[in-house]
């Protein structure tokens, strides 16, 4: 089918028709949790107030890099925008659950980097260029993500008297840690993405989130 007769605004391909979407993702979480501590007179800890704020920036960060992909590979088929509208209520969660127990943040981080990998694969096929989904999933940063998961949710539910052998701190510090990393994650997974050369070495990820956060020349 043509799009060419389709108005430019609600065409899926330029990223526009998104756009509604993820603002009302974005004053959805506002409400849940700013709008809410205001009418409480209540903040929350400091490590609820982190799990909030990586949140929205992964949200923000989201929207930004799903405009310049589909500016580079426009969406030629359904499926990758059924995906899409998928991963915008999970973004939601990772705010909106930030007061639940946090091995349900991290299985949310978990499934929205297993769909985004899904997004990749879905694009190469659109535009015929052959990449493995395996090695789409298995990335560094996805790697990361998923073990820190898995340490998370054992943490959450092995008590730490049943590993003798593991100091206590492994199990008490498994929440920090696994956001500690799920951050890292998500820089290395940004960083790479505005990089020209996706092998650059791990010293120009320091100038690529420069470019991220102050704007710069920068191939997506």
């Amino acid at each position: 089918m043509s799009e060419k007769n389709l108005d430019p605004s609600l065409d899926p391909s330029t990223g526009q028709f998104i756009d509604p979407m993820f603002a009302v993702m974005i004053a959805a979480a506002v409400a849940e949790t700013i709008l809410v501590w205001v009418k409480k007179s209540a903040i929350p800890d400091f490590f609820t107030l982190m799990v909030v704020m990586v949140g929205y920036v992964n949200l923000l960060l989201s929207w930004f890099g799903y405009h310049k992909s589909v500016l580079k590979k426009p969406i030629l088929g359904s499926l990758r925008f059924i995906v899409t509208v998928i991963l915008l209520p999970l973004y939601l969660l990772t705010v909106v659950l930030a007061t639940k127990p946090f091995y349900c943040v991290a299985l949310t981080y978990t499934a929205i980097f297993f769909l985004w990998s899904f997004w990749e694969y879905l694009k190469y096929r659109e535009h015929s260029e052959g990449e493995s989904f395996l090695s789409l999933q298995l990335r560094p940063f996805n790697k990361m993500v998923y073990i820190s998961t898995v340490y998370v949710v054992m943490a959450e539910f092995i008590p730490a008297s049943s590993i003798p052998i593991l100091p206590e701190r492994v199990f008490s510090l498994a929440d920090p840690i696994g956001l500690t990393v799920i951050v890292c994650a998500i820089v290395v997974l940004r960083a790479q993405k505005s990089s020209k050369n996706s092998n650059a070495p791990i010293s120009k990820i320091f100038g690529q989130i420069k470019i991220l956060l102050f704007g710069g020349q920068s191939d997506v």
